[in-house]
């Protein structure tokens, strides 16, 4: 019963920012675009590395994600680039950077 009304409360808080982020923007489709184009990128190139680089393991690729989106977050807030490139930077940076931690960091012994 806790964890419901934890969540409950926690999702009503999402709700809240999303519906205060939304009045900052022209209309609702627009603010629906710019928050996926957030995190659509780094989700993206979680499926790409999946199907394509069959040699990278699952943290690798976790932790070239969260590394991809942290800079999405960071260029959202500071640089004035086009909120569709977001998809682009997010999936390229986990393409990237996934195999490169697969051979360095969690190469197996």
């Amino acid at each position: 019963m806790a964890a419901t009304r934890i969540f409950t409360a926690a999702w009503g808080l999402v709700a809240i920012g999303v519906a205060s982020f939304a009045n900052l923007v022209e209309n609702l489709i627009e603010a629906g675009n710019i928050l996926g184009s957030v995190f659509y990128g780094s989700i993206l190139g979680l499926f790409l590395v999946a199907f394509f680089i069959k040699s990278v393991r699952g943290s690798a690729v976790f932790f070239a994600a969260v590394a991809a989106q942290a800079l999405v977050f960071v260029m959202f807030f500071t640089t004035g680039i086009g909120y569709l490139w977001y998809n682009a930077i997010g999936c390229g940076v986990v393409l990237l950077l996934a195999p490169v931690l697969q051979r360095t960091v969690f190469q197996r012994a």
